[in-house]
């Protein structure tokens, strides 16, 4: 599953990161973030985490 999250001046790649942590995702353990000029695209497996971590976004 691929989601979308945008990126703000306050909610920058950095806090990205923290934020699926906090959701028990992890970079390269088991989700893929590739990074562009206003949104992150965030892949993995866990759905559920990753959903969760999207609308709490």
């Amino acid at each position: 599953m691929t989601v979308t999250f945008p990126l703000t001046e306050k909610r920058d790649a950095e806090t990205l990161l923290k934020h699926l942590t906090s959701h028990n995702l992890s970079v390269p353990g088991n989700c893929v973030v590739s990074l562009k000029v206003h949104v992150a695209q965030v892949s993995s497996s866990h759905t559920t985490a990753l959903g969760t971590a999207r609308t709490a976004w």
